[in-house]
C-alpha cells in the first residue's frame, strides 16, 4: 500500500519517509522545490529497504495518484517570524498557498480514491500555535488553526466512507522553521519548554507513525504532541 507524505525532502516529513518506508509502506513524496534532494532521498529508500518511490515536484494530479493509496500525511508547510505589520502580502499569500491551499488540493484528489477504496486515513501536520496562537507568527497560527478546523470538518464529512482524518498539533521540534533564532534565543526558547529540549525529527516521525499504525485517535482527534509550548 501506499502513503503519500507532502514537503519530504527535508525535516520531519522526509523523517516520516524514512520511517513508513522501514515499515513496508511504498511513498509518493512531494516537494515545492528540492526535487533533485528529494530524488536523492527516493534513491536510498529504495537502496535500503526496496519500496516503491514517486517523487513529485509541486501539485500532485489525479494521474499521479495509486489506486491501493491508504495514508495521506499533510506535512507540507511555510512559516514566517514576523509582527503582522512587517508581513508582506506576497508573504502572506506565499503561507496561505503552502499551508492551507496545498492541503486542500491534495486532500481533495487523494480523498477521492479512499472513498473509492472505501478505506483510508488522511493526517494532517499542525502545530500548537493553531490551538494557543503565537505572537509574532500570527499568519502561521491562522493556517493551522484552520487546519484543525478542516480536519474536524472532513472527519464529519467521511464519516459514512471508512476514512479517518486527524490532525497532529505539533509541539517543538527542531526544524528548519527554527532558524530564525539566534543562539541565545533558542537558548531562552527551551528553557521554557517543559521537557527542557526540542524533540529531533526522527523522534517525532516515530511518534506520528506509531498514532497512525496502532490508531490510537478517534476521528475528528486534534492530537497534541506538545513537549512545553505554552
Amino acid at each position: 500500500m501506499y502513503i503519500v507524505i507532502t514537503g519530504a525532502s527535508r525535516g520531519i516529513g522526509k523523517a516520516l519517509a524514512y520511517k513508513f518506508a522501514e515499515h513496508n509502506y511504498d511513498l509518493l513524496l512531494t516537494c515545492e522545490k528540492n526535487i533533485d534532494l528529494l530524488n536523492e532521498i527516493k534513491s536510498d529508500i529504495e537502496n535500503k529497504f526496496k519500496r516503491k518511490v514517486i517523487t513529485i515536484k509541486g501539485e500532485i494530479k489525479e494521474s499521479d495518484i495509486p489506486s491501493d493509496i491508504y495514508i495521506l500525511i499533510n506535512n507540507a508547510g511555510k512559516c514566517d517570524y514576523n509582527l503582522i505589520q512587517d508581513v508582506s502580502y506576497e508573504k502572506y499569500k506565499e503561507i496561505v498557498y503552502s499551508n492551507l491551499d496545498y492541503t486542500f488540493l491534495t486532500t481533495k484528489l487523494v480523498s477521492k480514491q479512499m472513498i473509492k477504496n472505501k478505506q483510508g486515513i488522511i493526517v494532517n501536520i499542525s502545530s500548537m500555535w493553531g490551538i494557543l496562537g503565537s505572537a509574532m507568527e500570527s499568519v502561521y497560527s491562522m493556517t493551522k488553526g484552520g487546519i484543525n478546523a478542516f480536519t474536524k470538518s472532513l472527519a464529519k464529512e467521511f464519516k459514512d466512507s471508512n476514512v479517518d482524518v486527524i490532525a497532529i498539533a505539533l509541539g517543538a521540534v527542531d526544524t528548519d522553521m527554527n532558524k530564525h533564532l539566534s543562539d541565545d534565543e533558542m537558548k531562552d526558547f527551551i528553557k521554557t519548554l517543559d521537557s527542557g529540549r526540542m524533540w529531533d525529527c526522527d523522534e517525532t516521525a516515530e511518534k506520528i507513525h506509531n498514532i497512525i499504525t496502532s490508531k490510537l485517535y478517534n476521528t475528528g482527534d486534534i492530537i497534541e504532541l506538545n513537549n512545553g509550548l505554552s
